[in-house]
């Protein structure tokens, strides 16, 4: 990331007045966290601000907040001069709402990621593979911007990298992202409240839940993975929700014989989200696109249609074939 790209980018971003901050579907703590973060600083500089998101903050990030988060595309309005993507880079990711909207959208488009293979197309880009979060790239604008940090967007930025590094745990964790977070601390941020939502606020009934994932759970040695899934009818049972089964593909990867976490929740009749965590085994993000998903090399998705054990024993075989 060179300082001409921040350059840019602040000049961009001052030079704009009604803004529109999108991060992608099914948030998790870095898409709210930088977002929402961006959304306070800018606010600080008194820019008009929304922030869109197709679906509501999930339960255990309900401590952020936003006063202008719009769920839908008619509550935004006409006079937008910029629209800045965040943690994602792919309309597809932001809901089919966004994918049509930006057909027609002629204004400035700013695109801030770390994810690979960017399939947005726009000269004003800031893509930084080598960040554990993209809430670090929303702190060096903020900074770069001498935007003063206050507790409200430390804790939001933070969310974002503890998040991501799961904790610090994955093998994403560099001295970048301890840095930045150190510096966070420092302007504020509630590591108390965000370790208590995300790690330690869990219901009895997300016990059940996870009882019923584990009760699928497979080893595979050839391929080195834990696989488990959830259906429709197990969080039905359980009177869950898909926010209760996060992390289940990091928390494979706790045993050590597990070189690939591989967690799948049904989202329709044998419709499937998969999500895949390692730590260095295999490029992750070369897998997911087979499948016509992406990500990072240890972290990445897709979707899949089809029986659960043919998406099983498909994965597996890739596995052992990039080994």
């Amino acid at each position: 990331m060179s300082i001409f790209n921040l350059e840019k980018i602040s000049s961009l971003i001052s030079n704009s007045h009604n803004i529109l901050i999108v991060s992608h579907y099914d948030p998790d703590g870095d898409a709210l966290g930088s977002s929402i973060g961006l959304y306070e600083a800018l606010n600080k500089i008194k820019k008009n601000c929304y922030v869109y998101n197709r679906d509501k903050i999930p339960d255990y990030l309900s401590f952020i907040k936003c006063r202008n988060l719009i769920n839908c595309l008619s509550d935004v309005p006409n006079d937008l001069d910029l629209i800045i993507f965040v943690d994602l880079n792919d309309y597809e990711r932001a809901g089919s709402e966004m994918e049509k909207y930006m057909i027609n959208f002629k204004n400035n488009i700013l695109v801030i990621d770390h994810h690979q293979n960017p399939k947005i197309n726009s000269t004003n880009s800031l893509i930084d593979t080598s960040c554990s979060a993209t809430a670090i790239l929303i702190f060096k604008i903020i900074d770069h911007m001498q935007i003063s940090i206050n507790k409200l967007i430390a804790t939001n930025l933070l969310t974002g990298i503890i998040t991501d590094t799961s904790s610090f745990k994955n093998s994403n964790t560099n001295s970048q992202s301890l840095e930045i977070a150190s510096k966070l601390l420092d302007f504020g941020a509630d590591l108390n409240l965000i370790n208590s939502s995300i790690y330690n606020d869990r219901s009895i009934k997300r016990i059940d839940l996870e009882k019923k994932i584990l009760s699928n759970f497979l080893f595979d040695n050839d391929s080195r993975t834990g696989f488990s899934y959830c259906t429709l009818e197990d969080y039905r049972k359980t009177n869950t929700t898909k926010e209760d089964s996060e992390g289940m593909a990091n928390y494979f990867l706790h045993h050590k014989e597990i070189m690939i976490g591989i967690f799948v929740r049904e989202i329709d009749k044998k419709s499937w989200k998969v999500s895949l965590r390692s730590n260095g085994y295999i490029d992750l993000s070369k897998l997911a696109n087979m499948f016509g998903g992406g990500g990072h090399k240890n972290a990445a998705g897709f979707k899949y249609s089809g029986e659960i054990e043919d998406l099983r024993k498909d994965l597996n075989n890739k596995i052992i074939d990039e080994k």
